[in-house]
């Protein structure tokens, strides 16, 4: 019996002694996210405890992926230099501040990265989330249109992640209206960054002229007007004619109108000047007012 006893305490001591043993390099399953823009920098924070000064080193590495091994970024310690090869002058660390700055940030950076602090008493480790972004391109638009219908697309160039190409009519149109004719993207091998194009077919026979534009992330294109007729179509040189007659007989009956008030202003300007007798006959004639009408009334009213 009291050997019994005296294993099972010597059990009970073995795992308190494991549990304290292991209990300072205990892995925190909390991430940091942080966010880096193509060819910018980022500062990677692996601690914000920085009370406890007793560093012995740190080191910032990428876990490996489907069986390959960790690959080191960059680290600090106190008793030896640490080479680097891969990002040697893309990083730096900070070992007062227990940071590592990254700067150059491509596409292939992000990912997880694990910082491992030894401080005499214990080790820190900590998981950090970078995930990377670049801006795309205003997005390019053009329309073509034929037969009441048109074709619009829409290309945006040198973005991260890959992002679809969004449509926003004005006004609002129906699924019914529209379709999609072809969305594809292209990475390209160099930059690694992605272009996208999307083309949409529009109905133009359902409704009165449209405007669009289109967005990929956060650029947003001008808007343009589609179906409406476009210069060089049938359409386009019948209105045309309309107009340019309507203009040409209201610039007619414009210089009419102003030929006519002249010649009525003229006739008034001229009767302004005479004065005008009535013969014993009945007839009426007029005179200038300088010669008088008693004078001029035998010259007039003869028989």
């Amino acid at each position: 019996m009291d050997v019994d006893n005296g294993m099972c305490a010597c059990w009970l001591l073995r795992y308190v002694l494991f549990f304290l043993v292991s209990l300072p390099f205990l892995q925190s399953e909390d991430v940091t996210m942080v966010i880096g823009e193509v060819g910018g920098s980022v500062t990677i924070p692996c601690t914000s405890d920085l009370q406890e000064k007793s560093l012995d080193f740190m080191y910032v590495q990428r876990p490996g992926s489907n069986g390959n091994s960790s690959r080191f970024i960059n680290g600090y310690h106190t008793k030896k230099h640490i080479e680097l090869t891969e990002y040697t002058n893309r990083t730096r660390v900070d070992h007062t501040q227990r940071t590592m700055k990254l700067w150059s940030i491509r596409p292939s950076d992000e990912g997880l990265y694990v910082c491992h602090i030894q401080y005499q008493t214990k080790i820190i480790l900590e998981n950090i989330q970078l995930k990377v972004t670049a801006n795309y391109s205003i997005p390019n638009v053009t329309v073509a249109c034929d037969n009441g219908s048109c074709l619009v697309t829409c290309s945006s160039d040198s973005g991260y992640p890959r992002r679809d190409v969004e449509w926003s009519p004005n006004p609002p149109l129906n699924q019914s209206h529209w379709r999609a004719v072809n969305s594809s993207g292209r990475r390209d091998p160099v930059t690694t960054l992605f272009s996208v194009f999307s083309s949409i077919s529009v109905n133009c026979s359902s409704g009165p002229q449209l405007n669009l534009s289109c967005a990929v992330g956060g650029a947003l294109s001008q808007e343009h007007t589609v179906c409406r007729p476009q210069t060089g179509s049938p359409d386009y040189y019948v209105i045309s004619a309309v107009v340019a007659g309507a203009v040409a007989l209201l610039c007619f009956l414009l210089i009419g109108l102003f030929v006519f008030k002249e010649r009525k202003a003229r006739t008034a300007r001229v009767n302004q000047g005479k004065d005008y007798i009535t013969c014993n006959s009945g007839n009426t004639h007029y005179c200038p007012l300088e010669m008088g009408p008693i004078k001029m009334r035998n010259t007039y009213c003869t028989s």
